[in-house]
């Protein structure tokens, strides 16, 4: 890698001065957005080497960094007089903004740093100093925790328990202050009444035997002399019963530190939250609460055990290690007022939301003390207007409130979340009003990075459809589902939706994170499981679980995260190798889901989710072939160059007993030669160029023999889209895309889905019925592809170099959108009149784009009204297929050609 890194830096010397000049710093350039693993301005975060990312912003055309210079010191003073006392880098000739490792001091348990970088351009201009950040550590060792956990080991099951404790302060003055805590299961902190942070279902989901994330709260403004009543509510989650650990330290203005643990925590009762699950929803009897609670010495003494007041014990630990949650918190995103209510039976209200999402209602009431208001939660309703929770088979979804007849009364759940679009309450005192009922969108408050529309109304409610889908599965895992009683990180899914989520989503943490949750999963054979963390499922994994890797290899790609690839390759290469010991002539044994969910006629039996003519072990093969490549590619990254060649060579040992067993060479086609098969062959490039011609042509024709109507399941169906695309049949891929009928998109759509269905049938009892699942919602990526051509490069990470190539579909007539990367925003905006395009595009600074423009043969390109051929902004490369390609620094660009 640093070869082609080397190489790169020799591009940007060679290309022409112009694309690159920054002319000097009064182009207003600016050193912006540093982040630290991916956080600004984190507090705990526990990396000895943080990864150290910024973003350049200028309104210059060409502007490239060429060297940059990072200061880290101890204190803001030292960082103003440009002392690095922890780390200064130096100049560094590189290109690189993102993914850079701190190389300084050793960083200590709850050390802050401050830093700050400037940058060179045009081969040595050099900017000024960014503004400061800090990064600060948490707890990175073991003995830095003092206490241990607590619990009530005779339980109180089901129960939420309420523990607490009093800090005091002895006449000193809080300077700052420092909360880290740990539930097993959910938690919420209260300080003198207040709650502290807007986090919800803290802490993230892990495998609990091996790693149990805390969380770091800066709490100082929530300290008040001459005592604080701290209380910390721990619901069951997903642990089963309450456990909690946590660690107060409290600096003060004269230099000494006060300190509570767990240990001055161990008083607890139980409260208004009776009852809480995941899957069940939460019971709450407004009754029973009791500001007394909150408030500080209560109760008096030690050890109280009466009817009111139980004493928590130390307890076993859960077994894994204490990690830092770097991952964002799950919060209230939005709020949504219903846009329908009906009243289906005398008493029986049931809201509709708009639309299929997760979270929870938010309830005002008001009545007599006793009164007990129920909300029920489902994605369909029946004929009769009330709800259908068939679907939801053992989970119950509801929510309970006891009113406490005091005026007024609001309430919505801490500590369940529902998968939904339909509520309906049972046992309101009044007729509800505008407002009683409000819905609130929950999920992990990852940013918006990618936008999309186009002139095609259809494929814009299909984007929509897939992002909402998306939204609903972002819970500090990615879920299958949000509704029924299962929510989990389902491996094979994922394969084929990781590129859809970081198209439209920051993933930049989360990711991380759960790669973290399948290397947890992994056994000392190699292999993982199919659900990450391991609730149920099979161990080993089924092979199409190849998102192990593509998790650190989109990561590169769009983040430039190396570290991902260095701390998972072991584990990633362990479990392709597990795989290949699954072998027999080299073909993979066994498959559980192969192409998961295709039409249900093509099911093995009527309505079988496992595919009767695409083989499992075709499937598996394939993805071991996948594993051998990405695995290969990532070893080139880290230097290891002996196993890059060893997998490579690996990959085509696959490739070959792949052809061998499925190559059908009457047919000219794989297998069954139905669409799964030959795009899956296509994707892979398992088809040399000898076989791809008459792949091609049996695929197309499959298409048009089912009347442009896909027949493939969760994971072909990407591969359909793209391979026709990228094949001269963009327009197969458009029609399949744009069908109404069924099986597609948008007949779903035509049968009111708001968010994507796990099946292709619409369907509404007790089986596999989920109405939002994304499993199906790889097309989102085709949107940024191919609609809008915006494509990394694995080779240039971070957008350090990309490609905008739009297809120009001949229904379409503009399609617009962009894409925020760690380099900035990347924009593509075209529009045809007549048989004139228009081309914009928005290349960020520090990158350099490949700009296909579509124009009729030895066509005029003119850009900014200049002949291409006479600018000195951009570079023209090649004409090809139809393209005329040009090489384009940062900046925005106006193109015009004829079609």
């Amino acid at each position: 890698m640093k070869l082609k890194g080397n190489v790169f830096y020799v591009i940007l010397i060679l290309l022409p001065h112009s694309l690159f000049v920054s002319g000097s710093v009064d182009n207003a350039l600016d050193v912006v957005d540093l982040r630290s693993e991916y956080i600004c301005n984190p507090v705990g975060i526990d990396d000895p080497q943080p990864q150290l990312s910024w973003r350049l912003a200028s309104s210059a055309r060409g502007i490239m960094q060429t060297a940059y210079r990072i200061l880290v010191a101890s204190s803001p003073e030292l960082l103003s007089s440009g002392k690095g006392d922890m780390w200064d880098s130096g100049k560094v000739y590189s290109s690189r903004s993102a993914g850079i490792l701190y190389q300084g001091a050793a960083l200590s348990s709850r050390k802050r740093c401050y830093w700050k970088v400037k940058i060179w351009t045009d081969r040595d201009t050099e900017g000024e100093w960014s503004e400061p950040a800090f990064f600060e550590m948490g707890l990175m060792n073991r003995d830095d925790w003092i206490g241990g956990w607590i619990a009530y080991v005779a339980g109180v099951p089901g129960r939420t328990l309420y523990f607490k404790g009093t800090m005091k302060h002895e006449g000193k003055t809080v300077k700052d202050a420092r909360m880290y805590v740990s539930g097993i299961g959910f938690y919420e902190v209260y300080i003198n009444g207040k709650k502290v942070g807007d986090h919800m279902l803290d802490p993230a989901q892990s495998t609990y035997s091996k790693r149990i994330y805390y969380v770091t709260y800066d709490v100082g403004k929530y300290l008040s002399e001459p005592e604080d009543g701290i209380l910390i509510v721990v619901a069951p989650g997903w642990n089963g019963a309450p456990k909690l650990r946590t660690q107060l330290e409290v600096a003060y203005t004269d230099g000494s530190r006060g300190w509570m643990t767990s240990n001055e925590f161990r008083t607890f009762t139980t409260g208004a939250v009776m009852y809480s699950s995941i899957f069940d929803g939460e019971y709450y009897d407004a009754r029973l609460e009791n500001p007394e609670l909150y408030k500080a010495n209560v109760p008096f003494g030690n050890q109280v055990m009466n009817r009111d007041w139980g004493w928590a014990y130390n307890t076993d630990e859960p077994g894994g290690i204490m990690a830092a949650q770097k991952i964002e918190p799950i919060k209230v995103v939005e709020t949504i007022a219903p846009v329908d209510v009906k009243e289906p039976l005398p008493g029986v209200y049931v809201f509709d939301a708009g639309q299929n999402l997760a979270g929870w209602a938010a309830l005002k009431v008001q009545g007599k003390a006793g009164t007990k208001v129920t909300l029920r939660f489902a994605e369909t309703v029946d004929d009769n207007g009330c709800i259908n929770q068939r679907n939801l088979r053992f989970g119950k979804a509801e929510d309970t409130y006891i009113l406490n007849g005091n005026g007024i009364e609001t309430w919505e759940p801490a500590f369940t979340y529902h998968g939904f679009r339909y509520v309906q309450a049972e046992g309101l005192p009044q007729p509800p009003q505008p407002g009683d009922i409000l819905v609130k969108r929950v999920r992990t408050a990852v940013d918006r990075t990618g936008t999309f529309r186009c002139s095609n109304h259809l494929l814009n409610d299909i984007y929509r459809m897939v992002v909402n889908t998306e939204a609903s599965n972002l819970h500090s895992v990615p879920t299958d589902c949000p509704q029924r009683d299962e929510r989990m990180g389902w491996l094979n899914d994922l394969t084929v939706r990781i590129e859809q989520a970081i198209y439209n989503f920051d993933m930049s943490r989360f990711f991380p994170k759960f790669i973290v949750d399948i290397r947890d999963t992994q056994d000392r054979d190699g292999s993982i499981t199919c659900v990450a963390p391991f609730r149920f499922g099979n161990r080993p994994a089924d092979p199409v679980c190849a998102s192990y890797l593509l998790l650190a290899h989109k990561c590169y790609e769009f983040y430039g995260n190396r570290r991902m690839i260095s701390d998972h390759f072991d584990g990633m290469k362990a479990w392709t190798d597990y795989l290949y010991s699954k072998t027999e002539n080299g073909i993979v044994n066994y498959s559980y889901y192969g192409d998961w969910c295709p039409p249900g006629k093509l099911g093995v039996t009527p309505g079988s989710p496992v595919s009767r003519d695409t083989p499992g072990k075709l499937i598996s093969t394939g993805y071991l072939y996948y594993c051998a490549r990405l695995l290969s590619d990532m070893a080139n990254v880290i230097g290891r160059d002996s196993e890059a060649r060893q997998y490579r060579q690996f990959a085509a040992e696959i490739a070959a007993a792949f052809n061998r067993e499925y190559w059908n060479e009457k047919t000219g086609g794989y297998a069954s030669n139905n669409q799964a098969c030959n795009s899956f062959a296509l994707y892979m490039g398992l088809a040399d160029e000898k076989k791809r011609p008459r792949v091609i042509a049996n695929l197309v024709e499959d298409v048009k023999k089912n009347d442009y109507h896909l027949t493939t399941g969760n994971l072909c169906t990407k591969y359909l889209l793209e391979v026709l695309t990228e094949n001269g049949h963009h327009e197969a891929a458009y029609k399949i895309a744009t069908q109404t009928t069924y099986p597609s998109w948008g007949y779903m759509l035509q049968n009111g889905a708001t968010t994507l269905w796990e099946r292709w049938e619409f369907l509404t009892g007790g089986d596999m019925n989920s109405h939002n699942h994304p499993m199906m919602g790889s097309v989102g990526s085709w949107f940024y592809r191919y609609v809008l051509g915006i494509i990394p490069e694995f080779e240039y990470p971070a957008f350090e170099r990309f490609t905008i190539k739009p297809y120009m579909f001949d229904e379409l007539t503009f399609a617009e959108g962009e894409l925020s990367t760690v380099k900035g925003v990347i924009r593509s905006e075209w529009k045809k009149d007549g048989k004139q395009l228009s081309f914009r595009v928005g290349v960020p600074p520090n990158t350099i784009a490949t700009v296909y423009v579509p124009v009729r043969n030895s066509g005029v390109v003119t850009e900014n009204n200049i002949e291409t051929g006479t600018s000195n902004e951009v570079k023209f490369l090649k004409e090809e297929n139809g393209y005329a390609v040009f090489l384009a620094g940062a900046g925005d660009y106006h193109f015009l050609s004829e079609l």
